[in-house]
């Protein structure tokens, strides 16, 4: 590894003018003109030189890096929330750190010390709804400055901003009821997260509002992970046909098109006979035919107050427990129509 030791050697200058003329150190008395800064420069090309950021933020005590956890399999909901807070954190003048995770308690522990390791105190974890989500809470609580995606299955207090599952949902059962529908199917994945327990009681609210009966049948729940592969969707569809659904609400883009395919080969029509919901949005499902109707989960404004709560507790010693629920709303398409 070149040091700036190294560059001074080559360059036949001091270290303070190496510090000077590629960081902006060397403290005041330092002078380099622009050809000397401009001849270190260039030896330090030569040499392969990569500045130690790791020392400098330590030496300078400032926090400019900001630490992710994530799935890697993640929906497309999260998927969206980061881009935006990417693209937020980064005209805040931030970087990030990514650790990407998949279902492994151990492997989320390990990058939680890595960070720590590397003196991150800003974090925001999206990766925490698993079979394990209650152990996985207790592992931020070395850190000054958390903010969770989605409320977290705790009831440790720690800052959160969150789709209002509940609501959001509630919304698009009350349309759907309110369209003359009456058997409503959620399918859901096996995991009992949060969010999967509110929808589940926005569904029950719905149908009580209406004085409707509810088959439990309709809360579909197979020990499946997710129903984004033909395989996965052929099993869910063979389950749920026989209760003779007139709207299903599922998954993201790829559950919507392998959904409204398979119930085409299996000669039932979407919306005619059946209505279906997509549990979120996408940028393109206006342009599907027919057009989706989709929760829109506002991954924007998630993205927003996440950025915010962050920066706004950054340097601070009191860890922020802000809980933050966004409102979203139902995007009507051609999907749905009124029975």
């Amino acid at each position: 590894m070149i040091t700036q030791a190294d560059v001074a050697k080559a360059a036949g200058v001091s270290q303070s003018a190496v510090s000077k003329a590629l960081l902006g150190g060397g403290g005041k008395t330092t002078k380099v003109s622009e050809k000397m800064a401009e001849h270190i420069q260039n030896v330090a090309k030569n040499l392969g030189y990569r500045p130690n950021l790791f020392a400098q933020r330590l030496a300078r005590n400032t926090q400019n890096v900001i630490g992710i956890i994530i799935d890697s399999c993640c929906c497309g909901l999260y998927t969206d929330i980061m881009m935006e807070i990417e693209h937020l954190a980064t005209q805040a003048g931030y970087r990030l750190q990514v650790g990407l995770v998949h279902d492994s308690l151990a492997n989320i522990e390990t990058y939680v010390n890595d960070f720590l390791g590397y003196d991150i105190q800003n974090i925001i974890c999206f990766a925490h709804y698993y079979d394990f989500a209650e152990q996985v809470p207790p592992l931020f609580d070395r850190f000054r400055n958390p903010v969770f995606i989605s409320k977290p299955m705790t009831s440790e207090k720690f800052a959160f901003v969150s789709p209002d599952y509940y609501a959001n949902f509630y919304e698009a059962v009350d349309y759907l009821l309110k369209s003359g529908h009456r058997k409503v199917i959620y399918a859901k994945t096996a995991y009992d997260t949060y969010d999967a327990r509110v929808r589940v009681q926005a569904l029950r609210d719905a149908y009580a509002k209406y004085h409707l009966p509810l088959d439990e049948a309709q809360i579909f729940c197979k020990p499946l992970r997710n129903m984004d592969t033909p395989e996965l969707m052929t099993l869910l569809l063979d389950d749920i046909l026989p209760l003779k659904p007139d709207a299903i609400i599922v998954g993201g883009q790829t559950c919507i098109n392998l959904c409204i395919r398979q119930l085409k080969e299996r000669g039932l029509r979407v919306p005619e006979d059946i209505s279906i919901v997509s549990l979120d949005c996408w940028p393109g499902h206006r342009y599907c035919i027919p057009n989706v109707t989709t929760i829109n989960n506002e991954f924007m404004t998630i993205a927003r107050e996440t950025i915010r709560l962050l920066l706004e507790n950054v340097g601070k010693r009191r860890r922020c427990t802000r809980e933050i629920f966004i409102r979203g709303h139902l995007d009507q398409g051609e999907t749905c129509i009124s029975r």
